[in-house]
């Protein structure tokens, strides 16, 4: 009993709210309750009982002193501590006052309980303050040794506060860590590290022809219709109906040894009739976006996204031209750069209204290289990432002979972007300028890239490392945000050339004067808002069809 937390809740009778914890209809739980390996991943479907068992196997820890120095669970808001403390721990308390209540020595508090000698914190994984405006911190989540950490609906939380409470355990010799989640969209969160995972799945065997089945995998030839229209659950072979208490856990990926990975959904659930599955997924085109992306994760514990909110690199490879990548241009053209451990730079002119043409994308470590750039590409402007280099950022924007504006992502910005000519700086919000790339690079004929290169490859990888997702607020209301799935700098850095395109007139095709490309020598304009020159071609004429604007 002091080893097996399955054998504890079975011997013990432990009781939650709905009733005793039973192997009957959770024999998928048995071998998770019993698993130490010491870093888990869970994408789940809702109301599959596996909060319960990670709580469960907490409690048995810590009650039989396996986590002497205490756990640590986790959970996207102080909100959900709360809802946690009451309904979950509170609960398993008065039911069970011999079993868990006899060991418990602290209960006013609801983030932070005693149980035998180790303390049990529960904490949001939000960030209460930000330093120098950079870093995420929170003072809860310092100075907690534990042995366990539970992060309860990963997908959801800061990632910097998770990386903030990992550092938790630390100095432990156990060093247990259990992400467990319903999966939200593909490459992020639970999923992600799933795919990176063992990969262990339930595979269910067939009494009639010895054959093994896992209904994830199988959706939705797995299930199967009776006369009267009702579904079951059958083999994929033969057809018969199989059951999920005929099931075992088997490791897709068993050459996998350092990450254990589970994946259970609602097709394994009693609770839940495959009837009802089967007809919304039948009906799946007359749902709304919203209404899917919950049937994927909820029901089928499936990661997902509309694809109208995520570029492809299909559309990406679609939008390649014959052209390689430029090594400098007459101009005028523009720069987008994203500030990181690397400066990612994006570079491209407008060949006709409304149309981007990339030039140039490159990596690169020294701001110096970004002014050599500005000259040999003939930059007229220049929108840089304000964060998190800003001191760099304004020592390279002083320097430059070409106008150079730090871009500033505000959530309550509306519309067109807001140029501060004074502080040469432009304030634009976040998703309606991703919005405007993604627009862009998915509508035939508006955005041109280089051949096919190996930085190119990296280009399109990070331009799709982007996925928006409707997020619901505190105060009940929603909006669209875009979420990252990996690296995006290339992404950041074509929003910020499409800023600075709205300040850089199209681009005149040079008559050539003695072999140089030369703009025709046209009289300046003198319409200028914003009192800058005009944009020049190499040889230094005006263009008379400047338009600050873009428009």
């Amino acid at each position: 009993m002091a080893v097996d937390a399955w054998f504890w809740t079975q011997a013990s009778r432990i009781m939650l709210q709905s009733g005793p914890f039973a192997h009957e209809a959770h024999e998928y739980l048995a071998a998770p309750l019993r698993d130490t390996h010491p870093h888990q991943v869970a994408k789940k479907g809702s109301q599959m009982g596996w909060t319960e068992k990670s709580v469960l196997k907490t409690l048995h820890g810590m009650i039989h002193q396996r986590y002497r120095q205490g756990v640590l669970h986790l959970f996207p808001t102080a909100d959900d501590v709360s809802d946690f403390s009451k309904a979950r721990f509170n609960t398993l308390i008065d039911e069970n006052p011999e079993t868990i209540g006899a060991f418990v020595q602290s209960t006013d508090a609801a983030n932070i309980k005693r149980i035998n000698s180790a303390m049990l914190y529960l904490r949001g994984a939000r960030a209460t303050q930000r330093i120098q405006g950079l870093a995420s911190s929170s003072s809860k989540l310092k100075s907690i040794p534990v042995d366990r950490i539970v992060e309860d609906e990963y997908d959801e939380m800061d990632p910097s506060m998770v990386a903030l409470a990992t550092e938790r355990v630390a100095h432990s010799k156990i060093k247990e860590i259990e992400k467990l989640s319903t999966p939200t969209i593909p490459d992020y969160g639970v999923d992600a590290d799933y795919k990176k995972s063992d990969q262990m799945a339930w595979a269910i065997l067939c009494r009639a022809c010895n054959t093994r089945t896992i209904l994830e995998l199988e959706f939705p030839r797995c299930l199967s219709r009776r006369r009267d229209g009702s579904a079951f659950r059958s083999c994929v072979r033969c057809g018969a109906e199989i059951f999920p208490r005929d099931g075992e856990w088997i490791a897709q990926a068993p050459s996998v040894k350092d990450l254990r990975g589970y994946w259970i959904s609602q097709l394994n659930s009693l609770y839940v009739d495959p009837t009802v599955i089967l007809n919304e997924y039948e009906r799946i085109s007359e749902l709304t976006p919203g209404e899917r992306q919950v049937f994927y994760n909820s029901k089928l514990a499936m990661a997902y996204v509309d694809a109208a909110n995520r570029i492809k690199p299909s559309d990406l490879w679609a939008c390649t031209s014959a052209d390689p990548m430029d090594t400098r241009h007459p101009g005028p053209a523009a720069m987008g750069v994203d500030v990181g451990s690397w400066l990612h730079v994006v570079i491209g002119y407008k060949p006709a209204p409304g149309v981007v043409k990339v030039c140039y994308a490159g990596r690169h470590k020294d701001w110096n290289e970004l002014r050599d750039l500005g000259i040999r590409f003939a930059v007229d402007c220049c929108v840089i990432d304000m964060e998190p280099e800003i001191h760099k950022a304004r020592e390279f924007q002083r320097g430059q002979a070409f106008p150079v504006f730090l871009c500033d992502y505000q959530v309550h910005q509306r519309g067109d972007a807001r140029w501060n000519l004074d502080e040469r700086q432009v304030v634009i919000n976040r998703t309606e300028i991703l919005d405007r790339v993604h627009t862009a690079a998915t509508t035939s004929g508006r955005f041109i890239l280089p051949r096919r290169s190996q930085e190119l490859e990296q280009y399109v990888l990070e331009m799709c490392n982007l996925v928006k997702v409707l997020v619901e607020n505190k105060d009940g209301s929603k909006e669209y945000q875009y979420k990252q799935v990996g690296p995006d700098h290339y992404r950041h850095a074509t929003a910020y050339l499409l800023l600075a395109l709205e300040r850089v007139s199209v681009y005149q095709p040079a008559f050539m004067f003695g072999g140089e490309s030369r703009a025709p020598a046209f009289a300046q304009t003198d319409y200028n808002p914003f009192g800058y020159e005009a944009p020049r071609g190499h040889g230094g004429q005006a263009i008379i069809d400047y338009n600050p604007f873009g428009r």
